[in-house]
């Protein structure tokens, strides 16, 4: 695993909290998420998608992304593909990957630390993610993209954690991956360990 603060952040007092995104913090669902979509939006759209093409939309917006990869997407296009995809999401989570290091990590904090999963995943997406992994039990609070009206870059999400959690953001310490995320946790004033890369074993 890669990760370092990102500059301008340190931490300051007693850390009481750990805030954590899932898709591709906690867990890698990159490829999974490439075949779902690819396959919804050939299916709904007729167009096909690269797996290049796809990973420059990483931390982006499914609304926003979709209008990038298909042009003059309609908004009820948008709301099939999201449907399609949903189904077969579920069907891919053998293609995903954990990050061990860090799934162990929270593991560890998870009795003594207040923990939180601030994703702006659909619910039902990432429950099947958090179930395939035993991690249901690990969060004392969850917020899912269903929690909130903006998303990431938004802090919206994050400020929220904060105020489930009664934490301030010198207390707590946010793990993220994708620049959107990154920078919804500083702009609530968190500080941030960017998660580069990481590997199975």
């Amino acid at each position: 695993m890669g990760y370092g603060h990102e500059k301008g952040n340190s931490v300051q007092g007693s850390i009481k909290g750990f805030f954590f995104d899932l898709d591709g913090t906690l867990i890698d669902t990159a490829e999974a998420n490439y075949i779902a979509y690819s396959e919804a939006i050939n299916n709904v759209c007729g167009v096909q998608v690269s797996r290049q093409e796809f990973r420059k939309t990483n931390g982006m917006v499914y609304k926003d992304f979709l209008a990038l990869l298909v042009p003059n997407i309609t908004d009820a296009k948008i709301e099939q593909i999201s449907v399609y995809k949903k189904d077969a999401y579920v069907k891919q989570l053998d293609k995903t990957t954990p990050n061990t290091f860090l799934l162990n990590f929270l593991k560890n904090m998870a009795e003594n630390y207040v923990t939180v999963l601030v994703t702006t995943a659909k619910k039902d997406n990432a429950a099947a993610v958090l179930a395939r992994y035993g991690l249901n039990g690990m969060f004392n609070y969850t917020i899912f993209g269903d929690d909130v009206k903006n998303m990431k870059p938004n802090p919206e999400a994050y400020m929220k954690a904060l105020e489930l959690s009664n934490l301030n953001p010198k207390e707590v310490i946010a793990f993220e991956d994708s620049n959107a995320g990154i920078m919804a946790a500083q702009k609530a004033g968190i500080p941030t360990i960017h998660i580069r890369s990481f590997n199975e074993n």
